[in-house]
């Protein structure tokens, strides 16, 4: 066989090897990723220290997308309470609506 086609079907067959060990890397660090994600979920809810009951429908309000999440930017937060000024109506009508959707949870 001549040596540069036997030189190109190795080369070919060693980058095939590379790209399945690196596909298989992929998958593993992705599963890890997935995990840690799942991790960072529990920890966040078990510190929101819930009723079961009020857990349920939290969980149950997720899953059937009956619940949302609002958030209240950090910024307009941190610069009213700085210069000891009150939150713009808008911001106190968001921590209200916030504060209303805990109380419905639980």
């Amino acid at each position: 066989m001549n040596k540069k086609l036997k030189r190109y079907l190795d080369e070919i067959d060693k980058t095939n090897g590379k790209i399945a060990e690196l596909q298989e890397y992929l998958k593993s660090v992705q599963i890890a990723l997935k995990k840690e994600e799942d991790g960072e979920i529990i920890r966040s809810i078990r510190s929101m220290k819930l009723e079961p009951k009020a857990l349920f429908d939290l969980l149950n309000g997720l899953q059937d997308g009956s619940l949302t999440i609002q958030q209240v930017q950090e910024s307009m937060i941190k610069s009213a309470s700085s210069t000891q000024k009150e939150l713009p109506q808008e911001a106190e009508k968001e921590l209200e609506d916030i504060d209303d959707e805990e109380k419905e949870i639980r």
